[in-house]
C-alpha cells in the first residue's frame, strides 16, 4: 500500500493524485473535518524551509504537490508522488462539487475587478454552488474583524482565499477557529486566471511541464520569485547526495 504522505525539504506531501484528492477532500468535507489546503509548489516550499512559523503552518495542512518541481524532486528521492495538483484546476474541480452538493462558497482576496469577474463566472459555470460572500483583497488590518465575523456567520463549505503566497495561509490559519469554513484554500493568482485578466500558458506548454516559463515570458518581473528553481532543485539534490554518504 502507497504511504499517504511523502516528505520534500521537511514539508509534507499528500501522494494521492487528481482525483484522489478530490474524493478524499469531498469526503473530509462531508464528515466535517475543518481543512486547510496549501498547493505547494518549489517556490513554497522554500520559503516555509526559510520561515520557521510558516512552515508550522504547512506541517498542520494538507499538502498538495502543485508544480512539476515537486513531482521530480520526489522521483529523485524515490518518494511517491506521481502528480501535480495545480491551484486552479483543484479550485475548479471543488466548485463541480460545490454545484453538485449545493455548498456555500466564499470568495476572498484579489482585486476588485478580478473578485467580482471571477465571481460571475463561476456562478454561471456552478449555478447550483452557493456563493455566499466575496471581498476584494484590498482590505485594511482594521476591517479583518468584519471580514471574518461575515465569513463565519455565512458558514461556507469553501472558503477560497486569494491574498499571495505566503500571506493567504498565515492569515487563514490566524482565524482558522473562528472562520466555520469547512475547506480553507490559498489560490494565489487563480482568481486572475478564471477572471479573464491573466491566460493560463496553453495546453501544449502545460503538458510539457513548461507553464512556469510561459509565466515567466508573459511577466518578466517574476523572474525573481523564480530564482526559487533552481535553489530548490540544488537544495534537493544535495539533500539526497549528503543522504547516500
Amino acid at each position: 500500500m502507497t504511504k499517504q504522505v511523502a516528505t520534500i525539504l521537511d514539508v509534507p506531501f499528500t501522494t494521492r493524485g487528481f482525483r484522489e484528492t478530490i474524493d478524499h477532500i469531498t469526503e473530509r468535507i462531508q464528515n466535517g473535518q475543518k481543512t486547510h489546503v496549501v498547493t505547494a509548489n518549489p517556490e513554497i516550499v522554500m520559503v516555509a524551509r526559510e520561515n520557521r512559523a510558516f512552515r508550522s503552518i504547512v506541517e498542520q495542512a494538507y499538502v498538495v504537490p502543485d508544480g512539476i518541481g515537486i513531482v521530480y524532486a520526489a522521483k529523485w528521492t524515490n518518494q511517491p508522488i506521481y502528480e501535480r495538483v495545480t491551484g486552479v484546476e483543484l479550485l475548479e474541480a471543488l466548485m463541480a462539487k460545490a454545484d453538485q452538493h449545493q455548498w456555500g462558497v466564499y470568495l476572498l482576496g484579489a482585486k476588485p475587478d478580478v473578485i467580482h469577474l471571477a465571481k460571475d463566472k463561476l456562478s454561471a459555470r456552478y449555478p447550483n454552488a452557493r456563493i455566499v460572500g466575496c471581498r476584494d483583497g484590498y482590505f485594511r488590518p482594521e476591517e479583518e474583524t468584519q471580514i471574518v465575523q461575515e465569513i463565519a456567520e455565512a458558514k461556507p463549505q469553501l472558503l477560497f482565499v486569494a491574498l499571495g503566497a505566503p500571506r493567504q495561509d498565515e492569515w487563514m490559519a490566524k482565524y482558522r477557529d473562528q472562520l466555520n469554513a469547512s475547506l480553507m484554500m490559498g489560490v494565489g493568482g487563480s482568481f486572475d486566471v478564471i477572471s479573464g485578466k491573466v491566460k493560463r500558458a496553453p495546453e501544449i506548454w502545460q503538458k510539457l511541464h513548461l507553464e512556469w516559463f510561459y509565466r515567466l515570458a508573459s511577466e518578466p518581473s517574476r523572474w525573481k520569485r523564480q530564482l526559487a528553481i533552481p535553489r530548490f532543485v540544488l537544495t534537493v539534490l544535495k539533500e539526497k547526495w549528503s543522504s547516500r554518504s
